[in-house]
């Protein structure tokens, strides 16, 4: 299913210093390709909103360290791999409990393409260029069970795992080698027992949409969830940025912080992974105003 792209936002208000900053930041986070000055030039002129969807789908494919409880569904434990990749996937599932960082374990195309420009994308055939086809429609993330390496990434494996993760949550799903991302005009084997395992999970009520049910997604690619997610923080962004130069109406903001400490604070708004909020740049502290999905 596909819907239409969310529009640029047209006529938007000036935009104050600390959301100049923020476009700023997200820019610099945002892995470009190719990283030239085109390109760059391109995210420049992105609506505020626009730019959020592409920070959002960059971040989606990032699991933030925190510690998680693991769910490992039968599908797993089914496959005739299990036996043999056992060991591994206990010692991934260990740094899930543990809250270690994850990223080894993750594709290297999230370290280096996090933006490619629609006409660079078109030109190559592929809108999914700079976005995770199964995660985006599927929700799914995959991981490489090798062990690590002096690169700090696990060895590439042919055999990965899928998972579908929350804040608190991994669901260990199933294991597939990599002709599950061919993208022929012939479905692989792999590929098609994926859709299988996701049209089934889903009539259990195991879609993880957190603004709805995963699966449609923008005709450029991203998850729809996301063009969502982005309207929503900007919403927020809009609505809380006039209050920051206003004592009063900042106190509002933080209501359970003592008078003195909302005086002194020097904000900036700031995103840590998928979560919107505000640091206050004297302490160095992260206040969340809307939490991500994962």
């Amino acid at each position: 299913m596909t819907i239409p792209t969310a529009p640029q936002t047209p006529s938007a208000p000036t935009e104050s210093v600390r959301v100049r900053r923020l476009r700023r930041d997200i820019i610099k986070m945002v892995p470009r390709f190719p990283n030239n000055s085109a390109t760059l030039r391109e995210l420049e002129q992105l609506s505020l909103t626009s730019l959020l969807v592409v920070y959002l789908n960059w971040a989606r494919r990032i699991i933030p360290p925190r510690q998680r409880n693991v769910a490992i569904e039968p599908s797993l434990t089914a496959d005739r791999r299990w036996k043999k990749l056992r060991p591994d996937v206990q010692r991934f599932l260990e740094k899930v409990r543990a809250g270690e960082d994850l990223m080894p374990h993750l594709s290297l195309r999230v370290q280096y393409n996090g933006y490619t420009p629609p006409s660079m994308a078109v030109a190559k055939d592929d809108l999914w260029e700079d976005k995770d086809f199964l995660l985006n429609v599927m929700g799914y993330h995959h991981f490489h069970l090798g062990p690590q390496s002096q690169h700090n990434h696990t060895d590439r494996t042919d055999d990965l795992l899928f998972a579908q993760v929350t804040r608190d949550r991994l669901h260990a799903i199933a294991l597939f080698d990599h002709s599950v991302f061919d993208k022929g005009t012939q479905m692989s084997a792999e590929r098609e027992r994926m859709w299988k395992l996701y049209r089934y999970r889903t009539s259990l009520g195991r879609a993880p949409g957190i603004y709805m049910a995963a699966g449609p997604v923008a005709t450029s690619g991203h998850s729809l969830d996301d063009v969502v997610m982005a309207q929503d923080y900007v919403r927020i962004i809009r609505v809380n940025d006039p209050k920051l130069d206003e004592l009063q109406a900042r106190s509002a903001v933080f209501p359970d912080l003592p008078h003195q400490v909302v005086k002194a604070q020097k904000l900036s708004w700031a995103l840590n992974g998928q979560d919107l909020g505000l640091v206050d740049r004297v302490t160095q502290t992260f206040f969340i105003l809307r939490k991500g999905p994962v």
